[in-house]
């Protein structure tokens, strides 16, 4: 409790008139009538008792008139804190949401916002109960709803740290919300520490701060400058002795000011190339390295910015490359036939190619690796090879490719093929014979990996090709039709079996029943197919903060004689994952650097590298930030502001209570008075 106006206290000095006059007692004189005192002598009477206070019950209700007089003109005013130890309706529950990303590890940033957790935590009273959450993509609830702020500031220093991920606002305040759901207290709060960065803005889909739960915004953020490699193009999978094209890089400011600096570009510890940079007004330099040579394997490098800045994670790129052996697709054709000519062209177009294509008559090989060819192509065979070799060669992850056109026969495929085919032939259908000069494919699954380069800009390049004749198939009932003509027959077909693929394409390689080996989408469609089918896709050679890195079965797979052991280190040394661990599943890379996976097998790296969108410090306004997440009535610094009124009133109309018992109390003093004859006059 406080005084607005202590000085009054000096007027409890009063209490001493009472007690003065209780202490007086004048002698009590018999009045009696006599003609002259005119020789009469006065004779002083010396009293010799001790005197004593009288009347206690009625001195005390003198004084404490007196005290609530002095209480009232002090205007006496009730504290918050002691309020909620009063009335535990006003105990708050908090959540203490407190922004960990990349962002806010600089330095001074990071020191304000621990200094603004910890006044939190000592601002609350002993009816309050807090809880603490660190969020940047993901959201870790701390603690406990805890009503102890040594235990919530041992929380804090112990467990809470700056991270390398992004910031999703969305996200932490929906924990927030959730664990207020949980708490015991009427009123709620959510006190969020941040540094506003726009971009953790995200989309938030039209969430809301619900009402009844007060939001109070801590901005530590300040305007700093900071320099960082935003993109690099690079490709991880090298078909050749040296990298196949120049390195091109982005380097970014933020903010958009004038900087120039040096990038230097590293494969295994030694300087390749260095280029001098300069961001100009628009923030951005374009960087160009020479290609370098490459020895087999996997190689590390980075791209390194200089100078550095608060933020010197997001000055470094890193990266991986590693040099391999193309893969070899087999071609099983009759003899004297070209139409190969078309997929090998379109399978050996551009640099870096992955691919080697070798062509070869039936029967083929009587064994068939998946490791040594992971695809077979069967392209126009009269009769199919035999069928145990593929069966075989499928289950252990092969792809098989059919391509159906006019010297097929129907009854071989029939019997010998039927179990193994994802689709029955039913027979030749010539569109020309019908009166159609072509038909087209016209039904799609854009969603396919083969066809998703196609579905947003080019699946004109698909739909406006020709096909003047196909094969009509009736698929299985365990095979998916991914394609379709105009006419409902399906196009291609893809079936399971084991751990490899069987695709049956209704039509020709060449331009014989159709137009396509002439059209744009051919090479990247074949590309594509033949991907899919060989169960291989391009690694990228850098990963981003919290991506997930799958650990490929290759690694795990056990050389005889030894155990089937693996492990990851981190780029500080430290191991993620134990050994002996049968599926790792997906693993979240949380650091930036290179990342080793051992196992019995092979040596493997991941590079990870900052998000660019965490690096740009750029700031949202508060105002901004309160219009999308918090409803008006929400916001604590309007909704405080109302409430301090109300209170700064009702706690300031408290003197009024106290006069009003000043003068009840002097009422029963002047009955008690009254009633024992005692009386202020003698």
């Amino acid at each position: 409790m406080q005084f607005l106006a202590p000085l009054f206290w000096l007027g409890a000095l009063a209490v001493a008139v009472p007690i003065f006059l209780h202490l007086i007692r004048r002698e009590k004189t018999k009045r009696i009538p006599f003609a002259s005192l005119m020789f009469i002598r006065k004779i002083p009477i010396k009293e010799l008792r001790r005197r004593r206070l009288t009347h206690l019950f009625l001195l005390f209700l003198r004084c404490l008139g007196l005290l609530l007089l002095v209480f009232a003109f002090a205007r006496p005013v009730i504290t918050g804190t002691w309020l909620n130890q009063v009335n535990p309706l006003l105990a708050r529950s908090v959540v203490i949401l407190i922004d960990h990303s990349f962002s806010m590890s600089r330095e001074p940033i990071w020191e304000s916002t621990l200094r603004a957790a910890e006044e939190k935590i000592q601002s609350l009273s002993k009816s309050d109960e807090a809880v603490i959450i660190q969020f940047g993509e993901t959201v870790e609830v701390l603690s406990q709803w805890e009503n102890s702020t040594g235990r919530l500031q041992q929380i804090l220093r112990s467990r809470v740290s700056p991270s390398f991920e992004s910031t999703s606002y969305v996200e932490g305040l929906r924990m927030a919300v959730e664990q207020l759901e949980e708490a015991q207290n009427g009123k709620r709060e959510i006190y969020l520490i941040t540094d506003l960065q726009q971009t953790g803005m995200g989309a938030a889909a039209g969430w809301r701060i619900p009402p009844g739960v007060f939001v109070e915004i801590e901005d530590v953020g300040s305007e700093t400058p900071n320099l960082f490699v935003e993109e690099s193009r690079l490709e991880r999978e090298v078909f050749t002795d040296q990298y196949p094209h120049p390195i091109l890089a982005r380097v970014r400011g933020n903010p958009e000011q004038t900087v120039r600096g040096e990038a230097q570009l590293f494969v295994e510890g030694k300087l390749v190339d260095r280029q001098a940079f300069e961001v100009g007004s628009e923030g951005v330099a374009n960087l160009t390295f020479k290609p370098f040579d490459l020895d087999e394997g996997v190689s590390r490098g980075k791209i390194v910015i200089d100078p550095t800045d608060a933020l010197p994670a997001d000055n470094v790129y890193y990266f991986v490359v590693e040099k391999q052996k193309p893969r070899r697709i087999l071609v099983l054709q009759n003899r004297r036939e070209r139409s190969e000519f078309y997929l090998q062209s379109a399978l050996s177009s551009g640099k870096n190619l992955p691919f080697a294509v070798e062509t070869r008559a039936p029967p083929g090989p009587s064994q068939i690796d998946p490791l040594d060819t992971p695809l077979v192509v069967l392209n126009d065979l009269r009769q199919p090879p035999k069928r145990s070799v593929f069966e075989s060669y499928i289950q252990e992850g092969g792809g098989l490719i059919v391509v159906l056109s006019k010297n097929v026969r129907p009854e071989a495929y029939s019997q010998q093929w039927s179990a193994l085919l994802s689709a029955q032939l039913i027979g030749r259908n010539f569109v020309r014979r019908q009166n159609k000069p072509f038909t087209s494919i016209t039904d799609v699954n854009w969603e396919h990996p083969i066809f998703t380069i196609f579905r947003d800009v080019h699946k004109a390049g698909i739909a406006s090709t020709q096909f003047y004749s196909y094969w009509r198939l009736s698929p299985k009932a365990d095979a998916s039709v991914l394609a379709r003509f105009n006419e409902g027959d399906p196009a291609l077909i893809e079936k399971s079996l084991g751990k490899g693929k069987i695709l049956v394409f209704a039509s020709s390689l060449d331009p014989i029943w159709t137009d396509f080996p002439l059209r744009s989408a051919y090479v990247p469609f074949w590309y594509r197919l033949a991907q899919y089918a060989a169960g291989w896709q391009r690694t990228p050679a850098a990963s981003e903060i919290n991506q997930v890195l799958p650990v490929q079965d290759s690694l795990l797979e056990s050389v005889p004689g030894t155990s089937g052991t693996w492990n990851l280190i981190d780029p500080r040394g430290h191991r993620v994952l134990g050994l002996n661990q049968e599926d790792p599943g997906l693993i979240q890379l949380k650091i930036p650097g290179h990342y080793e996976i051992r196992s019995n097998k092979k040596t493997d790296w991941a590079a990870v590298n900052c998000r660019p969108q965490e690096s740009d410090l750029s700031p949202v306004a508060m105002e901004d930030f309160l219009a999308v997440f918090v409803p008006r009535e929400a916001r604590i610094e309007e909704a405080t502001l109302a409430e301090a009124g109300q209170d700064k009133d009702r706690q300031q109309s408290l003197w009024w209570l106290f006069l009003m018992a000043a003068a009840a109390v002097f009422v029963a003093e002047s009955l008690v008075a009254n009633r024992r004859g005692v009386t202020g006059k003698k």
